[in-house]
């Protein structure tokens, strides 16, 4: 497999941009509070990592960020437009894409062919039930620079369902990247992953995120410590802290709720 090489940049704004923005986000499941006025903002070209227990509220936030849920109350801001009220289709099309914990790629689809179909997307051809092979391999050239972007270009012919977990993962990143987002949303990009993995996500995160800004949510904290420019903690559904890693892992709140002895390694 090839290393990742540099991907192509986005535009970003003047510095100290607010990227993505959240106030008073409050999520409401048959009386349970999943979030609980969580208010951030993700500055223009960091990465941003949301960290805290099982159950902190963390994938309903991202959740709530990409439109797959509607808050119940409160607002989130892309580039300072609302986009809560939003469907997540149209919030692709604003500049916010994400990928999944759960492995959303086609496994009967080559790799390939993968990025493709997501290549459709912006284009007329999903809304044309048969399209010639002819049309689908103009979008070709963009899918292969995709894909030597993550570092699957020599993987291209093979079916998605023999990938190996972290390639699928690179793949996913890729498939993300095929809507030139300004925002990228990566849940649990690590997770499942040995030693050489993780090493290899942490540099692809790092090379997508040139000219990007990056939010991961992350189990793993030496992930977290290598990539994050700075941290939100959540507990019980509320952001309990914000700041460097140095300045969160010192904290004596999140010590107690979540980095326990770790946080003294």
């Amino acid at each position: 497999m090839t290393a990742p090489q540099a991907v192509q940049n986005v535009q970003t704004g003047p510095p100290g941009t607010i990227a993505l923005q959240a106030r008073g986000l409050v999520k409401d499941f048959r009386g349970f509070r999943a979030t609980n006025a969580v208010s951030l903002d993700i500055r223009e070209g960091e990465i941003h990592a949301i960290i805290g227990p099982n159950g902190a509220g963390k994938t309903t936030l991202f959740n709530l960020l990409s439109g797959f849920l509607r808050p119940t109350s409160g607002e989130v801001t892309l580039f300072g437009e609302r986009i809560d009220t939003l469907p997540p289709h149209a919030i692709v099309r604003r500049g916010l894409s994400r990928s999944f914990q759960i492995s959303s790629v086609f496994p009967s689809l080559t790799v390939r062919e993968n990025v493709i179909v997501a290549l459709q997307s912006p284009t007329s051809l999903p809304r044309q039930f048969w399209t010639p092979l002819s049309r689908l391999e103009a979008l070709g050239p963009r899918a292969d620079q995709i894909l030597a972007d993550v570092g699957l270009d020599a993987a291209h012919a093979r079916l998605a369902a023999d990938l190996g977990h972290g390639e699928k993962r690179q793949l996913e990143i890729g498939i993300s990247l095929t809507q030139d987002p300004r925002v990228l949303l990566l849940d649990e990009p690590t997770s499942g992953m040995g030693s050489e993995g993780v090493s290899r996500v942490i540099a692809l995160v790092r090379q997508v995120a040139r000219g990007r800004t990056v939010v991961l949510v992350e189990h793993n904290m030496s992930v977290v410590a290598q990539l994050a420019d700075r941290i939100t903690v959540l507990q019980y559904g509320q952001v309990l802290a914000s700041g460097s890693y140095d300045e969160v892992r010192r904290d004596p709140r999140v010590i107690e709720a979540y980095l326990g002895e770790e946080a003294h390694g």
